[in-house]
């Protein structure tokens, strides 16, 4: 990717997601596995769980060697410095990444993609570093660690979407970030540096670091080319074989792209509540917990619905014949960031962890543990070619930026999807 000498625009970006609408996401346990999610053969989820720790113990004895002090020489693409939208400066733009020399203190950590930061990243920060690291857990979602913000809990580092940082910006609940203290921001893919999603009054307040597909999963055992159109989700000819997030606003954002409404502003909810309603009893499950989603299409309870790319492609390393892919009418895609709330007592560490985090060395092991596609151009630069084309979507997809739907839709939405559940 080419270094940039300006500013990306947003208008930049808006044209990366491409949106429809014009609006502003070893050894033989591994063979059992295969074996059984190729014949059919139900896999239980003690086997997934336990291939699952095979790999990433392995990631972790091979890849946290770097992780744990060894500093990549590779150059790695940035856009020029100078001021961010927002004032804040922009670190410099050439050399390798940086890496933190030993400094002590402590840091409280508060995130989901437990198995990268809790098992991954925090151990080898803190022998990195010497910084003692408490992880607080996994909160099952936003309006979990939302709430806990605006009761006044602390903690230093989270991760929150796109959407709610807006949301925590715009309540006074974030931190801002001082960039010069997070040189490898310039790791980040141009177009997803200097997001005025992230700026207020001329202050940033979130890095991003990676993009989660709502994708259009599907057997490649059952389907010879990949589905292209989300109507295959209300085919009479896949009754009891479709499994869908259970998840508000994505079931009316993609009922409300079927009938050629906004999937982001929706108006015509009624049309939306009678498409949800023909397509209840041809699902086969919906499903809230994401490893569950996985299980219906490793075990092929499942053969088309909705999965995140991640879980498709932790799929597919355990064997199991499934896809994604973007339909035609285009997919939500979601936003993570990081971010240090009002709260926190050790800011400068809370720093010092979020430039580490954008090393590309443990940019990778996210990519290579929780599967999810980082917006890292210099994490991806380490990836053979063969391997980093599993990250990118379909030539000329259509990206819908979920995270932009407003919080009266969400509302909406919710109230609408609990009528649908209950009907």
């Amino acid at each position: 990717m080419p270094v940039q000498s300006s500013l990306p625009p947003l208008e930049k970006l808006r044209r990366w997601f491409r949106p429809k609408f014009d609006v502003r996401k070893e050894g033989e346990q591994m063979n059992e596995i295969h074996r059984a999610a190729t014949s059919g053969t139900l896999v239980s989820r003690r086997q997934l769980l336990r291939a699952l720790v095979g790999i990433s113990v392995g990631l972790v004895n091979g890849s946290l060697l770097s992780a744990c002090g060894q500093e990549t020489t590779r150059p790695t693409p940035t856009a020029s410095g100078g001021s961010t939208a927002g004032g804040t400066s922009t670190p410099a733009t050439s050399g390798a990444p940086t890496v933190i020399t030993g400094s002590g203190g402590e840091l409280i950590v508060y995130s989901w993609y437990q198995k990268w930061i809790k098992e991954q990243a925090i151990p080898a920060f803190e022998q990195e570093t010497g910084i003692k690291v408490t992880y607080l857990g996994a909160y099952a979602s936003n309006d979990e660690w939302w709430a806990k913000l605006q009761a006044g809990e602390s903690w230093d580092v989270f991760i929150p979407s796109t959407s709610y940082v807006m949301r925590a910006m715009a309540a006074d609940l974030l931190t801002p970030l001082d960039l010069t203290a997070i040189p490898n921001y310039r790791n980040l893919m141009p177009e997803y540096q200097n997001l005025d999603y992230y700026v207020k009054d001329g202050k940033t307040y979130a890095v991003p670091f990676d993009r989660v597909f709502y994708a259009l999963a599907y057997r490649t055992d059952v389907f010879s080319v990949p589905p292209d159109s989300w109507a295959v989700t209300w085919d009479q000819s896949y009754a009891g074989q479709i499994a869908l997030h259970d998840n508000a606003y994505s079931r009316i954002a993609y009922a409300a792209l079927m009938i050629g409404d906004d999937p982001i502003q929706p108006t015509r909810w009624d049309e939306i509540r009678q498409k949800l309603l023909e397509q209840k009893p041809l699902v086969r499950k919906y499903w809230k917990d994401y490893q569950n989603g996985m299980e219906l299409f490793v075990n092929k309870e499942a053969v088309v619905g909705q999965l995140t790319d991640g879980r498709v492609r932790m799929a597919q390393d355990l064997g199991a014949p499934v896809g994604w892919t973007v339909p035609k009418e285009g997919v939500l895609i979601f936003i993570d960031t990081f971010a240090i709330p009002k709260t926190a007592k050790n800011v400068e560490n809370a720093h010092k962890f979020i430039d580490f985090l954008l090393r590309p060395d443990i940019q990778l092991l996210q990519l290579r543990s929780m599967r999810y596609d980082a917006v890292n151009a210099a994490a991806r630069e380490e990836l053979p070619p063969e391997e980093r084309a599993r990250f990118e979507p379909p030539a000329g997809a259509k990206l819908i930026l979920g995270d932009l739907a407003p919080a009266a839709v969400l509302q909406k939405a919710s109230e609408l999807w609990n009528e649908i559940k209950l009907a």
